[in-house]
Formats: C-alpha cells, structure tokens, sequence
C-alpha cells in the first residue's frame, strides 16, 4: 500500500469515493486531457491523474493521515474529490456521489468550506472549458486581455452557454472569472 493509499485509508478500507472515481474511464480521460487555463488575471490548473490524491491532502485528509471529512454544514464531506485550483488557491472538486459528477468550488481560509455548483455534470463543465480555451486565445496574460478584452457580446454568449445546459448553477462564479481587471 503506498503513503497515500495509507493516508486515504478508513479503518484498514481504501477510500471508497476516490478509489470509485480512479476506475470511471469519462472522468479518467477527462482529467489526463484537460489543460490548464489562464484568461488575464484568472486561470485554473488541473490536477495530473498521478497526483490526485496527493491533491486531497489538506481537503479530505491532513498532512499526517488524520481525517478533515465532517458530516455538519461547512466541513468537508467524503464524496469532494479535488480535481484543480483556480488562481486564488480555491479547490475545484467533483460530486463523486453524483452520477453526473457535478463540479464545484469553495473559498479556502474560510473556516468552512461552502460549495458552490459551477457546472451540473463533468461533460458540462468539459463543454465550459472548451468554450474558455476558445476566448482565451490571445488573452492569456493580463497584457494580452488588457490589449484585446473579452468582448460584452462575447461574455453574453458564453453565459447563455453555461445557463442553457447548467441551470442549476452559480452563474456569477462564470462572470467572476472573465473580468478584465484583477479587482
């Protein structure tokens, strides 16, 4: 067992929820696909197969093995598995009790962690990303989004995207993240 098959362990028991996520093939192909963003002063970086439960460390599992995971409002819960962090450090995790695999984000330093759904499915949020790499070509810097900025009719579209397929979802989340300045 490896250190951090250990450290993911419950009571001599692998953890479920990860080890479930590790053999689904969509979200395998997903993970070892998708690149890295950067769109001005926002970007998220994913999480390579290999380090995904590294990555948990500090989310469902302390440094030394102990378990962060809860059961009341603002703990973290055993089904998040963290696939990225946007810019600020904040995680993007999977549902992995959630057949579609919903995707969402959380504040850290919070004291709590408060989801947020950003896209209802994992093939939502895949369709997300393929729109952000389009209007991210030649904005990728701050220089480059401050010389061509994401135009209003751009970002309307991109919304209506995002709110035709993932009604259930925090839109402003979206608006965040395409803003043209670091305010």
């Amino acid at each position: 067992m490896s250190f951090f098959s250990k450290l993911f362990s419950r009571n001599g028991n692998d953890n479920e929820n990860l080890s479930l996520l590790l053999r689904n093939d969509s979200f395998k192909k997903f993970i070892s696909q998708t690149k890295d963003i950067s769109i001005g002063y926002s970007g998220i970086n994913f999480i390579q197969l290999d380090d995904i439960e590294n990555a948990q460390i500090g989310y469902s599992v302390s440094e030394n093995g102990k378990s962060l995971i809860g059961n009341k409002n603002g703990d973290w819960k055993g089904n998040w598995i963290v696939i990225a962090s946007d810019n600020l450090g904040d995680p993007i995790f999977v549902d992995s009790e959630d057949s579609n695999l919903s995707v969402y984000t959380s504040q850290h330093g919070q004291g709590e962690w408060e989801e947020t759904k950003i896209a209802s499915s994992l093939i939502n949020f895949s369709e997300i990303l393929n729109d952000l790499h389009k209007l991210s070509v030649g904005r990728e810097s701050p220089e480059e989004i401050e010389q061509n900025p994401i135009t209003e009719n751009d970002l309307e579209n991109f919304i209506k995207r995002i709110e035709n397929k993932n009604s259930d979802v925090e839109i402003w989340f979206w608006e965040g993240f395409l803003e043209n300045d670091d305010e």
